[in-house]
């Protein structure tokens, strides 16, 4: 009886070497594997955007050289400065050629801090009167071409009643601020 059981032992030990053996090589024998990477990129939109062709601070806009010339006998008013009576217009282009995505923008003209106005001077914008130091908004959608011209009109009128006031602004310097802001546009969902 004892060799029964010897055998038994063996016969067991074998099934479990082979066990054992078979789970340890089963990584070796044949499989398909395959592994894939790999990696994600983005450009980042241009981003451009000028006032009169500048980034920072935009050239001087002298009213005196904006006055409409055509409209005045030579020998009524001096080159260069307004009066009472005067008019002229001045361009604001606002420029995002090279951005790569849409602009919004605001433009807001406001008298310097050192300088008083004639109560009659206006400014117009369009067909819409425009009230120094208030925002007018725009934007320029994203294309090929990203301008948009901004004509400002001013007009200076003899008004009777305001004549008097006229008089203190002889020989002065009326100076106005002008900034103009771009930012862009959010990027969004089209309607259906």
């Amino acid at each position: 009886m004892k060799k029964r059981s010897y055998v038994s032992c063996l016969g067991a030990l074998a099934v479990a070497m082979t066990l054992v053996t078979t789970s340890l090589t089963g990584g070796t024998m044949a499989k398909y594997a395959t592994e894939v990477t790999g990696s994600a990129t983005a450009t980042v939109a241009a981003w451009s955007f000028k006032a009169n062709g500048k980034e920072a601070a935009m050239t001087d806009i002298d009213l005196g050289s904006t006055v409409n010339r055509a409209s005045y006998d030579e020998g009524t008013i001096k080159e260069g400065v307004i009066a009472p009576g005067t008019e002229g217009s001045f361009e604001i282009v606002v420029d995002g050629t090279g951005s790569e995505v849409g602009i919004d923008y605001s433009l807001v003209i406001k008298k310097s801090d050192s300088s008083s106005l004639p109560s009659n001077l206006k400014f117009t914008v369009g067909n819409d009167e425009y009230t120094l130091g208030s925002e007018m908004k725009g934007e320029i959608p994203y294309s090929d071409s990203m301008n948009k011209t901004v004509t400002v009109k001013w007009k200076w009128p003899i008004d009777t009643p305001q004549d008097k006031n006229d008089n203190d602004y002889k020989g002065s310097t009326i100076t106005l601020n002008i900034t103009v802001t771009g930012t862009q546009q959010p990027p969004t969902a089209p309607t259906s």
